[in-house]
């Protein structure tokens, strides 16, 4: 199979992609009625798009392409109103975060979609367990070439992105003891983790014809690596966050995001490597076992520097580029973040910390997604 011609976006506009959890009060472990909820939002959909994920439990809410982030605030509060009307129809009800605390992967059903059906045989248990939750944001690029250059700046900061989006301390009743357990979930698949690496457009065209003459992949969207080109997009897709627990911290990630990409694709403040990558998987991990408070390791240097620390870095370095995309009310509310010390992840755990049941947690979510 041929990879397509890298299509042409306008530089810096969003597509931005939320994984909800579908779930049955008043218990409210995941329902497998996705496909009846999808079926009566989508004839309602103005803007945007909801569509399936890989199991019944699981709700895709997708905006079209956007300029700005509140132009895909302005789409997702339009979605997540028919969303809310049709899942009150059908006594379900809606949540954000990375995992859900108790269900169990063996109850799972995979959606009744000839790609999903696919991956079950070639990947068994493996894909119900990726039962999980996330954030992928989408960023136009002019053409193949800054599209990598821009895939090899994001990648830096992946830890970055991981740490400010965990929301998944919890897994099959217990606590992990991760701010991001989601992420865990991947490692058995066989592309998990960093592109492999190419300088150029042209060097990844045949990088994607050597994996598609293997018979490995059919396409693009079989290689699930934490930052890919989408060429029949025009973007580069940033897969790696949690699906946060609002609307708003969505669009803040989104924000970041577009804000970081202007300030790499116009200042080109990196010589891009292949060591860049040698302690990428270290650092990540850093990121999803201890948020904020992990520690990363600059590859050239051997400093250690904190990720908090590290992230309000970054948020100064792209504050005029965001201004310059109309995201700086983002990087605002991600740098108040920082300095609180505020994270989904043990905002969980303060939950429950005061004697809430895990069930209790996913009506919380549930409440908070819906603005109660």
């Amino acid at each position: 199979m041929s990879l397509p011609d890298f299509h042409v976006s306008e530089p810096f506009t969003l597509g931005i992609e939320l994984e909800m959890q579908v779930v049955n009060p008043p218990g409210f472990d995941l329902s497998q009625d996705s496909s009846r909820l999808i079926d009566d939002v989508k004839p309602q959909l103005t803007a945007g798009e909801v569509k399936h994920d890989i199991t019944e439990s699981m709700l895709e809410m997708a905006t079209g392409v956007c300029r700005n982030i509140d132009q895909a605030a302005a789409e997702f509060s339009t979605m997540q109103q028919v969303i809310m009307r049709s899942a009150g129809k059908y006594h379900l009800e809606i949540c954000g975060g990375g995992t859900h605390p108790f269900q169990k992967w063996q109850r799972q059903e995979v959606c009744d979609d000839e790609r999903y059906r696919r991956n079950l045989e070639n990947f068994g248990y493996l894909i119900q367990q990726a039962t999980v939750f996330g954030q992928h944001v989408h960023v136009g690029c002019e053409n193949g070439d800054d599209a990598i250059y821009l895939l090899h700046g994001l990648s830096r900061f992946v830890p970055h992105f991981i740490a400010l989006s965990a929301a998944s301390p919890y897994m099959q009743e217990a606590d992990t003891r991760f701010a991001c357990a989601r992420l865990n979930i991947f490692s058995g698949f066989p592309d998990n983790g960093p592109m492999p690496w190419v300088k150029t457009w042209q060097e990844f065209e045949g990088l994607f014809r050597r994996l598609s003459w293997t018979s490995m992949i059919d396409s693009i969207k079989d290689l699930h690596w934490d930052i890919r080109p989408s060429p029949h997009f025009g973007t580069v897709e940033v897969r790696v966050m949690d699906t946060p627990l609002t609307l708003d911290h969505a669009v803040n990630m989104a924000g970041l995001i577009q804000a970081t990409s202007h300030w790499l694709l116009t200042e080109r403040p990196f010589k891009h490597q292949e060591r860049d990558y040698l302690l990428y998987k270290f650092n990540r991990f850093q990121a999803c076992r201890f948020g904020m408070d992990g520690v990363l390791t600059d590859v050239n240097t051997g400093d250690h520097h904190r990720l908090a620390d590290d992230t309000l870095r970054l948020l100064e370095n792209v504050a005029s580029s965001a201004k310059k995309v109309g995201a700086t009310s983002a990087i605002t509310a991600l740098r108040q973040q920082v300095k609180n010390g505020h994270n989904e992840a043990q905002q969980m755990r303060d939950f429950v910390a005061k004697g809430g049941s895990l069930s209790g947690l996913v009506k919380k979510h549930c409440e908070i997604w819906s603005g109660l």
